[in-house]
Order: structure tokens, then C-alpha cells, then sequence
């Protein structure tokens, strides 16, 4: 890197952690993580299982590169928020790295433009591989998604969350995209029950990163609400108030859990007590216990905790894939 980058990219050891701020480095690494789990303790067990064969989408390499392609997409579209609410966070989040002008604009900009252009390049690259250039185009079609998300649906009640939400939970049909790829043009005997098993495995934990992250959007929301009142963005909770905002939340939470109940059931009925144990002690009683205090809450603080609740339940279901893995050993 020239001595003129390295003056315009700010780079040594303490202006880095603004860069990862601004990419939001703990969600790309619960992202990256959620992907490997979900590979390697659901779709690399049934090509074994049910297949009889170690054969797999991804050869080590490849896989790398497509998370790496997920990740670079999702850091894009981290750094064109903040970029387009930097007027909002200077009042809501003062201390992010371009309100605070920890990174400058530019900076943003060329950051945004790199990691996006590359993730869809080398999307393409593995669609390429994988005999369908076609694949490609969801990666393509996820980055200017984000890109829109950011500039106008944001700002959007309800229909902003919505996309978001979708939109962490589209990783895991992609992934489901390559296998129906691969499955197409290698001949196995129970292929369609191997399918059948991971799109299960797709409903259940894309349905969840969906359904915690909109719960999560319309807290931060909450938390939000005076900044983007300020500001004149009409989010749900600036255009109805708190009170309906709240309701509102917690009818997504109460929907979260009657999704869960239906698989919790299922475990139920396998008597698969351990699995049952684990889901209702991690993610059912902490997501009850959300749902009681996001009624309750009336003050910034109390949101951007429960925020932050939400995340670490987030992170708990996504370790249960290693967990049921284990406790079936």
C-alpha cells in the first residue's frame, strides 16, 4: 500500500478498530460462523448419512470464497448505512466511526464500492464453477438490495425491516441454491430425502436468523426513535409511537416463538430431550423474558440492552447446530 493510501485509509493498529466498527466486525463474524456451522453440521452430515458419499458442493477453498463473498456483500452493506444515516447517528451514535469522522466519506465510499464489487465477483466466479453463471445474480441482486435498503426502504415503516430481515436470512437459500446445483448434476439414490432434510434445516434456521433480526431492527428502532423523530425518518415507532411500536414487537416475538414451538414439538415427539433442553432453556425462556421487557421498556438504555439480548440469542441458536451434532453422536 502507498504511503498516500495508508494517509488516506488511516491505517495503523488503533485507527483499524474503527474500520471494524464500521463494518460491524462481531455481526460478520456471527454471520461467517452461522454459514460454516450450517455446512459442515448440516449439509456435509447428510451427504454422509443419507447420501453415502463425501462428495459436497464446496471443496474446502470454494466454500472459504463464498463465505468470504457473504461477508464482503454484508461489510458493504454496513458501511453504505452508515453512510447514508451518518446525519441520524450524529445524534443517535455519535461515537461510529463517520459521525465521529474516525473515517471520512470517501473513505466509505471507496470501502463500500471494493467489498461489493468483489463479493458479487467472486459469486459470479463460483456460480461459474458450479455450471450456473445464473447463481450469480443473487449475489448481485443482494448487494444492490442492501444498497437500496439503506438509501430509501429504511425509511420505509415496516417494509425496511422486512428486507433486512429477509436479507440475513438469504445467505442460507443461497447456500440452498448451490446444493440444488450440485444435486442436479450428480446422480445419487436418495438425493430428493437428502434435499428434503436440508431445506427443513433452511426453514428452521433461516426462519430464525429472520425472524431475530427483524425483532432486533424494530428494537433498534425503538432505541432510535428520538434521533430519527429528530430527523425526520419515519420509522414505525417515529410514525406511530412507542406504544404501538412495542405491540408491534412483541406480536413478531410471539410469532418467533410459535415458529419455534412447531420444531421444539417435533423434538418433542422424537423424544429428543437434550435438544428440547437446550432450546428451551437458551433461546424459548430468553426470548419470553424479551418479549415481557420490551413492554416495559421505556428509556434508550433499556432498548439498546435488550438489543443486544436479542443478539446473543441469535448466537446461541446458531451454536445449536454444533450441539444437536454432538448430542446425536
Amino acid at each position: 500500500m502507498t504511503p498516500r493510501l495508508i494517509r488516506e485509509f488511516n491505517v495503523n493498529p488503533y485507527s483499524m478498530f474503527a474500520y471494524f466498527r464500521l463494518v460491524r466486525i462481531l455481526n460478520l463474524f456471527i454471520l461467517a460462523l452461522s454459514l460454516y456451522l450450517f455446512y459442515y453440521y448440516i449439509i456435509v452430515p447428510v451427504h454422509k448419512n443419507i447420501l453415502f458419499n463425501e462428495l459436497v458442493p464446496f471443496i474446502k477453498t470454494d466454500f472459504f470464497l463464498f463465505v468470504l463473498a457473504v461477508v464482503l456483500i454484508a461489510a458493504a452493506g454496513n458501511i453504505i448505512n452508515d453512510y447514508f444515516d451518518i446525519e441520524v447517528d450524529k445524534f443517535n451514535r455519535p461515537e461510529r466511526p463517520l459521525p465521529s469522522a474516525q473515517v471520512s466519506l470517501n473513505t466509505a465510499l471507496i470501502l463500500h464500492s471494493v467489498f461489493a464489487l468483489t463479493g458479487i465477483a467472486i459469486g459470479f466466479y463460483l456460480s461459474w464453477q458450479a455450471g450456473h453463471y445464473q447463481i450469480g445474480f443473487l449475489f448481485l441482486i443482494s448487494s444492490v438490495l442492501l444498497y437500496v435498503y439503506s438509501a430509501f426502504l429504511k425509511r420505509v415503516p415496516v417494509v425496511g425491516n422486512l428486507v433486512v430481515a429477509a436479507l440475513t436470512a438469504f445467505p442460507f437459500i443461497v447456500l440452498l441454491v448451490f446444493e440444488a446445483s450440485f444435486l442436479s448434476i450428480v446422480q445419487f439414490e436418495n438425493k430428493r430425502f437428502a434435499f428434503d432434510a436440508i431445506v427443513w434445516q433452511v426453514y428452521f434456521y433461516g426462519g430464525f436468523a429472520f425472524f431475530t433480526n427483524l425483532v432486533r431492527e424494530m428494537i433498534k428502532d425503538l432505541e432510535d426513535r428520538a434521533g430519527d423523530e429528530e430527523n425526520r425518518v419515519t420509522t414505525f415507532a417515529v410514525q406511530f409511537g412507542e406504544k404501538a411500536a412495542k405491540y408491534l414487537t412483541a406480536f413478531v416475538i410471539v410469532l418467533l416463538l410459535a415458529m419455534l414451538s412447531f420444531f421444539f414439538s417435533r423434538f418433542i415427539i422424537a423424544q429428543h430431550w437434550k435438544e428440547v433442553i437446550y432450546l428451551n432453556a437458551l433461546v424459548l425462556l430468553p426470548l419470553v423474558a424479551v418479549l415481557i421487557l420490551v413492554l416495559l421498556a421505556n428509556k434508550k438504555e433499556q432498548f439498546s440492552r435488550l438489543s443486544l439480548a436479542v443478539k446473543v440469542i441469535m448466537l446461541l441458536g446458531i451454536l445449536s447446530m454444533p450441539a444437536f451434532h454432538w448430542f446425536n453422536q
